[in-house]
């Protein structure tokens, strides 16, 4: 026989029956819920360490040099090549230049509508 709190929880939640909105306000709730469970829980821990500590005569600040860890930010890497210049790729007629990254400059444009081939252009 299966767990009572498991045949509630599908009888509460019937995905099937939910529609698109239901199941994003749902979804929202449960990483909220989620969230506040786990700095609930990073609290409590935070708060062992301070009391183990003290019973060594210590505090938590002292054996953590960089001081209690908040919650890691997120990092991003950057790019290798972030910063520097690019080749020119495209030479338009007037002596315009293009690398071929971001979006595509007018001059390309009008001359592809004429019915030029980008690789005319390319250096």
């Amino acid at each position: 026989m299966a767990d009572a709190s498991e045949s509630n929880t599908k009888r509460k939640f019937d995905l099937d029956s939910m529609t698109a909105q239901e199941l994003t306000a749902l979804i929202e709730a449960a990483q909220a819920k989620r969230s506040e469970k786990q700095e609930e829980a990073r609290s409590a821990l935070i708060e062992e360490f301070r009391s183990k500590a003290a019973q060594l005569g210590l505090q938590l600040e002292e054996l953590m040099p960089g001081g209690v860890p908040s919650a890691p930010a997120p990092t991003r890497r950057t790019r290798r090549d972030a910063g520097g210049s690019v080749p020119v790729r495209f030479r338009g007629p007037n002596g315009e230049t293009w690398s071929g990254r971001g979006r595509m400059p007018k001059w390309l444009t009008a001359m592809e509508a004429q019915g030029r081939k980008r690789d005319d252009f390319r250096v």
